[in-house]
């Protein structure tokens, strides 16, 4: 935990000179973390490790943004699902709080919608959850459950902003042009610069029918959406690039697509 600790810091240090202004923390920066989790909160050094992280972050105020898995669904048909889920919250929000990250959308713990048809559960656990929580929740829309326009009606009911996935538009457009779509979701974000999401389908499964395969993410950038790069270079919006190369994918697009950082 120490080590991955360190190595973050020395990364976001390298990723702070080289000029990019945002960064997905890894999920499993504490792996286990819930069989040991007394051992994790009372431990001093890695308290004072995250602390200095984030005096690192602030001052070059860099995003840091995070992602639950998949497993975390508060909108479950289960509460002992929906219990665990917040759990999982809990412990990405004890991240930031420790590293004296504020309160707030830019510092964005992002889930989807989870189990399908569920908008009032999804709505109501939504309010249940701690300020320390919910103040940095964001909702992404995806392929199949939640498209941005049912997201909107948890913004509106929740105050919590949608992050546009450019990628899952395409399965689940919620009967909204894209570039509308787009525009609904940073109508959510308020005076906070929206977060969104890019990943593309493989070129060479351009006429694959198999659903499952259009959905995974290809390994570089083949595509960005004229409107989500004009807002990126015009620093209206930050960019989550959910790629198989990781920064090998971004450092190409940067040069093949003119990308500013």
């Amino acid at each position: 935990w120490i080590e991955n600790v360190e190595n973050i810091t020395l990364l976001i240090k390298k990723l702070i000179a080289e000029g990019y202004k945002s960064f997905r923390l890894s999920s499993n920066l504490f792996p286990l973390y819930d069989c040991a989790q007394d051992l994790l909160i009372n431990n001093a050094l890695i308290k004072s490790k995250l602390q200095s992280l984030g005096q690192l972050v602030k001052s070059s105020n860099i995003r840091l943004t995070t992602h639950p898995d998949q497993f975390c669904v508060i909108s479950s048909n289960t509460e002992s699902i929906i219990d665990k889920s917040v759990k999982m919250l809990a412990h990405h929000t004890w991240v930031f709080d420790n590293m004296g990250l504020e309160e707030s959308n830019y510092y964005a713990i992002n889930i989807h919608g989870g189990t399908k048809d569920k908008l009032s559960t999804l709505i109501s656990s939504i309010k249940k959850l701690p300020s320390n929580i919910s103040k940095r929740l964001t909702l992404e829309n995806d392929e199949r459950c939640y498209s941005t326009y049912d997201l909107y009606k948890v913004f509106e009911e929740t105050g919590v902003p949608v992050v546009f996935d450019s990628h899952h538009y395409k399965f689940n457009t919620g009967g909204l042009a894209e570039e509308k779509a787009f525009d609904l979701a940073k109508s959510t974000w308020g005076n906070i610069r929206p977060l969104t999401h890019l990943s593309n389908t493989e070129p060479s499964l351009a006429n694959e029918k198999a659903f499952n395969k259009l959905r995974q993410h290809s390994q570089y950038v083949h595509y960005i959406p004229d409107y989500q790069l004009q807002d990126n270079n015009n620093d209206l919006i930050d960019i989550d690039f959910e790629f198989k190369m990781k920064n090998l994918a971004i450092e190409k697009a940067i040069k093949d697509f003119k990308i500013k950082k």
